[in-house]
């Protein structure tokens, strides 16, 4: 509802009933959305014009779109087009073939739309599951979530999933550790892909490039660091890496990138047993790394388009913007661009 709107009883009816304003005219001409013209109706008990429903064209992919998709009901779409019965609009569904809804299906709220299919954003999907978040079964949906202490990535799984889903997020408090989100979004049964954790890359994404830097930006808006520090005296180095239990995953990635002319530096980090910040570690840790300057740029120009993750993409720009700088003239606003990221710490909240 906009803010500010009011109406008298006597203005409207003269608009809508003397000078045969429609809703739209009508809300364009105080420029609101014709929803807000049919709140003050109904507030202010104003009958509607009778309506021929077969005189109003509404295309097929429209009403799928706004019932499936965006799941308006019957009677939202009536309204929208000025129409006084929700029925009305099954007619039009039956005319056109499209299924009506159950019951149970009538009283899902959430806003699920179907996957489009297309492989690329497919392979971003599946570098997000193998790498932060997990993915189950709930109530005959399909949950994505994760938890984190970072409000980018909460942006990042409300950016992936924008067109099927709607992101909830809420505050998980536990005595044990520090505060945290709580994010997911459900998503409909199309999604099932999802379900498994895959322990390497599928083969249909290594055998193509640009499914292959969709999956692994997913991975590395998950799981990758890109650094910046000082070299020798007066240099400033970046490198990229990425640091997991995933061995088969990585050595996926250094293959491929390897094939592609990348430099990779791959070594085991950290062995199952060791003594991590609060406990032992429950499997090897590998580390993946990218040092020289052009191979990490170039990993930079085409990860950068496709990234979701705002912390991720102002570290990459930053690198691009001064990669031929001193480190004299770059620490400053790279130590500042880090206290800004650490400030949207949920702890700095």
């Amino acid at each position: 509802m906009k803010k500010g709107l009011k109406f008298t009883k006597e203005q409207l009816e003269d608009l809508y009933w003397n000078k045969k304003l429609s809703l739209i005219q009508i809300g364009k001409k105080f420029d609101c959305e014709e929803t807000n013209i049919l709140y003050w109706m109904k507030k202010l008990d104003i009958k509607r014009r009778p309506v021929d429903y077969k005189a109003i064209k509404i295309p097929k992919e429209i009403l799928e779109d706004l019932y499936w998709n965006k799941n308006w009901s019957t009677q939202q779409i009536a309204d929208k087009y000025g129409i006084k019965y929700g029925r009305s609009i099954l007619k039009k569904f039956k005319k056109f073939g499209i299924p009506s809804k159950t019951v149970s299906q009538a009283n899902t709220k959430k806003f699920k739309a179907n996957f489009i299919g297309d492989p690329a954003e497919r392979a971003y999907f599946t570098g997000l599951r193998a790498g932060d978040f997990y993915v189950k079964w709930a109530h005959k949906s399909i949950r994505v979530q994760t938890t984190s202490t970072h409000t980018a990535q909460v942006e990042l799984l409300r950016n992936a999933f924008e067109n099927y889903g709607e992101t909830k997020t809420y505050l998980s408090k536990n005595k044990a550790r520090a505060d945290e989100w709580f994010i997911y979004v459900d998503l409909n049964q199309s999604f099932q892909f999802l379900l498994e954790k895959p322990d390497e890359i599928p083969s249909w994404i290594l055998e193509n490039q640009d499914y292959f830097y969709h999956f692994l930006t997913a991975y590395m808006d998950c799981e990758g660091n890109w650094h910046f520090t000082k070299s020798h005296e007066i240099h400033s180095r970046f490198t990229f890496r990425l640091r997991t239990g995933d061995k088969l995953i990585l050595e996926n990635i250094k293959e491929t990138l390897e094939s592609l002319g990348y430099k990779i530096v791959f070594s085991l980090d950290t062995k199952k047993g060791s003594m991590g910040p609060s406990a032992p570690f429950r499997i090897d840790i590998y580390n993946l790394t990218i040092n020289r300057k052009q191979d990490v740029t170039r990993l930079i120009k085409h990860l950068l388009p496709l990234s979701k993750h705002s912390e991720k993409i102002r570290k990459m720009n930053f690198i691009l913007e001064n990669k031929g700088r001193k480190w004299h003239e770059v620490s400053e606003g790279w130590d500042k661009l880090r206290e800004e990221i650490k400030g949207e710490l949920l702890k700095n909240h």
